[in-house]
């Protein structure tokens, strides 16, 4: 198996190597390029959005040594999709919503801040994730800055953007602001 640094290598890099490896690729681009994002996207470590608060992936989730380095000790789960990887060594909650913009996360607000509420009284970090660290766990840590800090949906987007830019909140994140 052949191995290359993460750090310099390219997309093209990637595609002439498989080509070589498994034939032409060159009707595959977009799907080889998009996929790439995705895996160096979940490889990247989770976003501290307030001291006690981390907002990450599945793989963020699942990475033993990082949880234990950023002192978690509570992890949020909001994904159907992705299993607790630790439940013996964690304190989980794990809301099982699917990633679509039909999803009512609204059901859960209570319940997830109080969870994350619980970890910053504790001392310890919650990890609040999804598959990618993109919508579903980025609208609930949003509702929670909401609340917690009595901030307007536009200072809460920004705020937590400006620490995690690829976020896409879900669109019930905007309704939000009239409970809080």
């Amino acid at each position: 198996m052949q191995s290359v640094d993460l750090d310099s290598v390219t997309s093209r890099d990637i595609r002439e190597a498989l080509a070589n490896r498994v034939g032409c690729v060159d009707g595959q681009k977009d799907f080889i390029d998009r996929e790439m994002l995705v895996i160096l996207g979940q490889m990247d470590k989770p976003s501290r959005i307030f001291p006690y608060l981390l907002l990450g992936t599945e793989w963020n989730a699942s990475n033993w040594e990082e949880l234990n380095q950023n002192n978690v000790g509570y992890i949020l789960n909001m994904t159907r999709e992705v299993d607790n990887f630790f439940p013996m060594h964690f304190k989980y909650v794990k809301i099982s919503v699917s990633d679509e913009a039909s999803t009512n996360l609204l059901n859960n607000w209570n319940l997830t801040y109080s969870f994350i509420k619980e970890a910053k009284e504790s001392g310890k970090v919650c990890l609040v994730h999804c598959k990618k660290g993109i919508s579903r766990s980025s609208s609930t840590v949003i509702a929670y800055a909401m609340k917690e800090y009595g901030w307007s949906l536009e200072h809460a987007l920004a705020y937590v953007k400006k620490r995690r830019n690829c976020i896409t909140p879900n669109k019930v994140c905007w309704f939000v602001s009239s409970l809080v």
